[in-house]
């Protein structure tokens, strides 16, 4: 009998170049409030994001900027503003967009970081202006940053070990890998090929690109289907859509594969039946929405870890249903924040007590 493995407990320049680097940035601007006069009573916050390539990435900005919006009319912000970095996942591009907004002054900055190290300094040039940073979704080298981040050790495991014991603990794999250069995803592919070495039966057919992005995944893979002869599983970070299309249009039975947590493929997860090991899991996109309730309490002088570890997203088949009938297909599995629930998975992180299990929400968005 296949057996899935037990849920751990979470574990905790010159004037003229900035003003050059405002107008480049500038263009780079996904996002900002309806004008609003800013009120200096309230605090303005910004998010830099390196990177917007993927469903998961659009689908943490969509839920930042709701709430943020939803902050802004409550009164507990004065206006906010999101900046997406245009490239692939270039450090470069990102430093210059973070000094175009601390030429804004915001009060906080937010930011999912395209590097663990080149980003150092310049989150070093905001801490010394008095700015709060809180980077999310990764990893940083900086001693002035706060730091939300999901377990991508967890991540990677739940992606690789239900799906190698569904099919038997034998076969042929692909490996497709997540944006790579990033922080997390060396540590999750550091941990997908531990676990591998765990499984001698299993043999690693391929190894492709998907960058957590089913249509990337499909092309990668499809590109190496007509050298592999039998692939029984695809272990990912949430592509398996794009990667059971690949399989269709080669004309092959769809193996084992970590589905994305969007509702596109839940939903294809559930009217084809499919129980062969398959799973569905990421990182949770409400970190954002984590990370406005952690900068607003920092600057209210509330107590914050300096590190926290907030829980993934894990859809298996018992909750699949009810997660695919309340998401858009482009939508992606996210935790609802609420300010009360990351109070309380602050305490839980402070004290070691069990993490908090936010509710499944019952409307898409």
């Amino acid at each position: 009998m296949r057996t899935r493995p037990t849920l751990r407990p979470w574990r905790t320049a010159s004037v003229a170049s900035l003003a050059a680097l405002a107008v480049l940035a500038a263009g780079c601007s996904s996002a900002a409030t309806p004008d609003a006069k800013p009120d200096g009573d309230k605090p303005f916050i910004a998010l830099s994001n390196g990177f917007i390539g993927n469903g998961w990435r659009q689908t943490m900005i969509a839920k930042f900027e709701d709430a943020a919006k939803q902050a802004q009319t409550d009164g507990l912000i004065s206006k906010y503003k999101v900046v997406n970095a245009p490239g692939d996942n270039s450090a470069t591009e990102q430093v210059a967009q973070i000094k175009s907004l601390l030429l804004q002054k915001p009060d906080a900055l937010l930011i999912d970081p395209s590097s663990p190290t080149a980003l150092k300094p310049v989150i070093q040039q905001a801490c010394a202006a008095g700015v709060t940073v809180v980077v999310f979704d990764s990893a940083i080298d900086s001693e002035c940053a706060y730091v939300l981040q999901n377990s991508f050790v967890d991540w990677a495991t739940y992606a690789a070990k239900p799906l190698l014991e569904g099919i038997g603990g034998k076969g042929n794999v692909i490996v497709s890998r997540g944006v790579v250069g990033s922080q997390p995803e060396s540590e999750m592919f550091d941990t997908t090929k531990k676990i591998l070495g765990e499984y001698p039966g299993v043999k690693t057919a391929a190894t492709v690109n998907g960058m957590c992005d089913g249509a990337t995944a499909q092309k990668a893979v499809l590109g190496v289907l007509s050298s592999v002869s039998k692939v029984d599983g695809v272990i990912g970070c949430g592509d398996g859509y794009g990667v059971a299309q690949a399989f269709a249009t080669a004309g092959k039975p769809v193996p084992a594969v970590t589905f994305e947590t969007n509702g596109r493929a839940l939903n294809y997860w559930k009217d084809n039946k499919i129980d062969n090991g398959s799973v569905a899991v990421m990182s949770d996109p409400g970190q954002s929405v984590a990370a406005l309730w952690q900068a607003l309490d920092l600057l209210e002088k509330r107590d914050v870890p300096k590190h926290m570890t907030f829980p993934i997203v894990l859809v298996e088949q018992k909750d699949r249903d009810a997660w695919a009938g309340v998401l858009k297909p482009d939508e992606y599995a996210a935790w609802p924040w609420t300010r009360e629930l990351f109070r309380e998975q602050v305490k839980a992180v402070q004290t070691g007590g069990k993490p908090v299990q936010p509710p499944i929400p019952t409307a898409a968005g």
